[in-house]
């Protein structure tokens, strides 16, 4: 009776234990992705769905976000004809081609939908400054991650929806 017993306990304990491995887990957000369409409503209402190249990266909570926020790709310039004396115009050429470039990495958390990303670096030092982190709301299908960031508070009503495709 006893060796019974401790063979229907066994038996249970496998099957709980085949039961739990063969549940699915939650998707990972970790990997490498790229933009792949970015939507804004409200008064600035706007589609991109053939964005410039980007790299974001989540890996053991730290992230790296880097693109090119432009429609088209970014105006080339001339070299200098004195690189230590830039004139005015070849001064506004150089950030017409460095201001649609954004890039921030930091540490990231995810509880539930929410994604808050704090930076600490970042090209834009407000970006690294600011206070509160960037939060998002966090969606993911398959390999497919979409990041909803609404307007900050005192600022006209709209969202941003960033479409993510993992390539790695």
């Amino acid at each position: 009776m006893k060796r019974l017993m401790i063979l229907v306990v066994l038996v249970a304990c496998v099957g709980a234990l085949a039961l739990w491995e063969s549940r699915p887990c939650a998707p990972s957000i970790e990997g490498v992705a790229k933009v792949a369409e970015v939507f804004t409503t409200g008064a600035n209402r706007a589609t991109n769905s053939k964005p410039e190249p980007s790299v974001v990266i989540f890996a053991r909570g730290y992230y790296s976000y880097i693109s090119v926020n432009s429609s088209g790709p970014r105006p080339k310039f001339t070299p200098a004809k004195d690189p230590a004396k830039l004139t005015d115009a070849e001064k506004i050429a150089r950030y017409d081609q460095w201001n649609p470039f954004a890039a921030n990495a930091g540490s990231y958390e995810l509880k539930g939908t929410t994604l808050t990303r704090k930076p600490t670096v970042a090209k834009n030092v407000t970006v690294m400054t600011s206070d509160p982190p960037i939060v998002q709301e966090l969606k993911q299908e398959d390999n497919t991650l979409w990041l909803t960031q609404k307007s900050a508070q005192g600022q006209p009503a709209s969202e941003t929806r960033t479409k993510l495709t993992r390539v790695r």
